[in-house]
């Protein structure tokens, strides 16, 4: 008898596949190739569509590699959009990079409806916006990357963004050490995704224990994890919007959620009708309702008129706010009699759900205190979110009825601490600390020479300081949070992103190498910003040199990130500022302590956290060195810097001439003798046309010109026709000169390496 076939649905055939992953992921017993019903290949393969994760998307399909960038939720941002943590953690204009196109886009959608954005912290010079506002500005960003309309040569570049998409399993060669790519579910469907790099910029660190690379959370390392070792709080933010004709009857709660009561007297602490005003810093608690919602104040662009952070007048106009103070979770008390959360978050799914849930239960308890006890018409706003998934997070903790309300959270908690990658290098609080004190009060420098990005934030754990929840091993104690605040802005070093032993990784986010309390100052949305971007940059970098990115060489990062405008470097002066031509070069001068500058900054050290000081400090004293840009290079200053340059390059430096001149150095000398330091000028052929007109053609001269322009090196030389060899050398032309030609020269080893010694 002929048996006829089972015949099923597609969405019944995806639910089988994704079963069949889950055992294969489980047990091992299917191959990622016969599991995955599609494939595709890229470069670059980002996880986590948040604050990293697009900037490392951005930068590594700007430097021509083809990316796919994966997000689990369906927005686009992670904490300050899809958790809704939309005010910047940046009060002091730490911007550059694609985190300041970010904040340009933003600013233009308030411009044009006359609205601020420093709406924010009780002061009028923060930023902060709606949610969906943030994420406009970001898949515009994205879009503009596609089709080439960011970039200076228009041409289009590849950029997948998938959300609703995850990672089940990570690919690796036979060797069991470089990563070859990832099955991912790509919004239900099992697709395989090869790749170079991956780069893990998850919200949880996600993907480092699926790579196989070795991780810490908590206190602890892997495999010796302890689950009951303390991480921060968390925080599922809603965005509350006042409803002056009423609360919407779906959006109003006529019944106390659960476990109320027990934390009525919590929210009594922080909020009440008759509390006081913020008046400063320490905070007196409880605040009345207004400066509450000045604190996490947000722009509203459904409303009229305008409202920022100026006075407590302006804070009465506020419509919108972030619920991100006494909500955090577990906070007070802690959870089981400790603070924080256990490690057990980030390492078993089914806890972290549940935690998830009873953190926006909380939440829904504050808005329960303010409609009722507060009897404000403020809700949950109803034009930012729209989040089906929130109730599956929170079956069987937060009741039904609560489900209109449920839907309009944010997709995802604010997570303030991920695992942690085991790098190359681990970035300490002490180190964090002495970097942040280089030139105060005109004292030393103390540059990275791999600087990626630059930070500016306070140590700030929520829960978990104690001691023993600290890592002992680095010197790391509850006395560390004061004793190394940072006292200024610090850097972020290449090493810290790569790691120990697996190839094809890159860390994004807030799981970079870094001990606990480090990673305090380095979880916020500007510097996850700018970490990513790095990300990104070194991903390309590995892949345009088909090398592991342990392999990359930071020089070509630090120039790929120069030329984004991304700032890396602590000194900052008043003769170069951005606009200026050899502002890059200046940057790469002064992280690899290339020449000295004219002058050191004079001002006294604030507290970081001080913003009355500092803003005080900046009026009256000198924040900014000088370079001296313009100024003719001294002989002993060039003889310097022709020998550093010597040690930073990638092949052994060739004899040359020294310079001699007594007064000064002319653009000629130095040329010539930048040239034959690279053996530039030794195999270049006669051409009877000059290339300057001032410069006789098959002269040493000629030569070493011809040579430095075939690397691209002569391209801030000013002068049209003429070079003026004879001119005194500017110590910023001697700079750029450098700056062109070590970059030039770590590209060509780097291709020398892959593709033999021909150029």
């Amino acid at each position: 008898m002929h048996k006829r076939g089972m015949c099923f649905s597609a969405a019944t055939r995806r639910r089988l596949v994704l079963a069949v992953l889950l055992m294969a992921a489980l047990f091992g017993t299917v191959t990622a190739e016969a599991s995955a019903t599609a494939e595709r290949d890229y470069d670059v393969i980002v996880v986590g569509a948040g604050a990293g994760g697009t900037a490392a998307a951005l930068q590594a399909a700007r430097s021509g590699a083809r990316v796919a960038l994966l997000e689990e939720t369906n927005v686009v941002g992670g904490q300050m959009t899809a958790a809704a943590v939309s005010t910047m953690d940046d009060m002091y204009a730490n911007w550059s990079g694609i985190y300041e196109e970010f904040l340009a886009k933003v600013k233009a959608h308030y411009d044009a409806l006359g609205k601020s954005t420093g709406t924010c912290y009780w002061v009028p010079f923060t930023i902060a916006f709606e949610p969906s506002v943030g994420e406009t500005a970001l898949l515009s960003l994205v879009e503009e990357t596609r089709s080439g309309a960011a970039l200076r040569d228009r041409t289009p570049r590849t950029l997948d963004l998938f959300l609703r998409s995850s990672v089940v399993q990570v690919l690796k060669d036979r060797r069991d050490t470089t990563v070859t790519g990832v099955l991912a579910n790509l919004d239900g469907t099992p697709t395989l995704l090869r790749c170079k790099v991956l780069v893990d910029a998850t919200e949880y660190g996600d993907v480092l224990p699926l790579a196989g690379a070795a991780y810490r959370a908590g206190n602890a390392e892997t495999p010796f994890l302890d689950l009951d070792a303390r991480i921060q709080d968390i925080t599922w933010v809603a965005v509350m919007k006042a409803y002056p004709r009423g609360i919407p009857e779906h959006l109003r709660m006529s019944t106390p959620p659960p476990g109320y009561e027990e934390r009525v007297e919590l929210f009594r602490s922080y909020l009440t009708r008759d509390g006081n005003r913020f008046w400063g810093y320490p905070v007196k608690l409880p605040v009345n309702f207004h400066s509450h919602n000045a604190y996490r104040g947000l722009p509203d662009s459904s409303a009229p008129g305008n409202a920022d952070a100026s006075s407590a007048y302006s804070w009465l106009l506020l419509s919108k706010t972030g619920v991100n103070w006494c909500n955090d979770y577990p906070g007070k008390p802690g959870y089981e009699g400790r603070s924080g959360l256990p490690v057990r978050y980030l390492e078993d799914k089914e806890f972290r759900r549940e935690t998830n849930a009873r953190a926006l239960l909380k939440t829904l308890q504050f808005l329960y205190y303010v409609q009722t006890e507060l009897g404000m018409p403020w809700s949950v706003a109803d034009d930012e979110f729209d989040s089906p998934a929130n109730l599956e997070i929170v079956r069987g903790i937060v009741p039904e009825a609560y489900a209109p309300l449920v839907r309009r959270f944010p997709p995802m908690p604010y997570v303030r601490e991920s695992r942690r990658l085991v790098g190359l290098e681990t970035l300490t609080s002490a180190e964090l600390r002495r970097n942040s004190e280089s030139y105060l009060a005109g004292g030393p420098g103390f540059e990275q020479p791999t600087s990626l990005a630059v930070g500016r934030y306070i140590l700030d754990l929520h829960g978990s300081s104690e001691t023993e929840a600290l890592e002992a091993r680095f010197g790391e104690t509850a006395e560390s949070t004061v004793e190394n605040k940072p006292r200024g802005p610090f850097q972020v070093p290449f090493e810290i992103f790569i790691p120990e032993k697996v190839d094809g990784l890159v860390a994004a986010e807030k799981n970079l190498s870094m001990t606990r309390l480090t990673s305090g100052a380095l979880r916020l949305q500007p510097i996850c910003m700018f970490t990513g971007q790095a990300a990104g940059a070194i991903a390309a970098a590995a892949v345009r040199g088909g090398i592991p990115p342990r392999d990359v060489n930071p020089l070509l990062v630090q120039r790929s990130l120069l030329e984004a405008g991304s700032v890396l470097a602590l000194l900052r002066y008043s003769d170069v500022p951005r606009s200026h031509p050899y502002w890059a070069a200046v940057q790469l001068a002064t992280i690899r302590e290339l020449l000295e500058p004219r002058a050191y900054p004079t001002a006294p050290a604030p507290r970081l956290d001080d913003l009355n000081t500092l803003l005080a400090t900046a009026k009256k004293g000198r924040l900014q060195g000088i370079f001296g840009v313009d100024e003719p290079i001294a002989p002993a200053e060039a003889i310097r810097l022709l020998a550093r340059v010597a040690a930073l390059g990638e092949r052994a430096p060739q004899p040359f001439r020294p310079v001699t001149s007594s007064r000064f150095v002319t653009r000629g000398e130095f040329a010539c003798a930048l040239a034959e330091l690279f053996d530039l000028s030794a195999d270049t052929p006669e051409v009877p046309t000059p290339l300057y007109g001032d410069v006789p053609s098959g002269s040493r001269l000629d030569r070493a010109l011809r040579g430095l322009d075939a690397l691209g090196a002569l391209a801030g030389v000013e002068g049209g026709t003429a070079f003026r060899p004879e001119m005194p050398l500017s110590r910023g032309l001697a700079v750029d000169l450098v700056y062109r030609v070590l970059g030039a020269e770590a590209l060509w080893y780097e291709n020398e390496r892959n593709e033999g010694p021909e150029r």
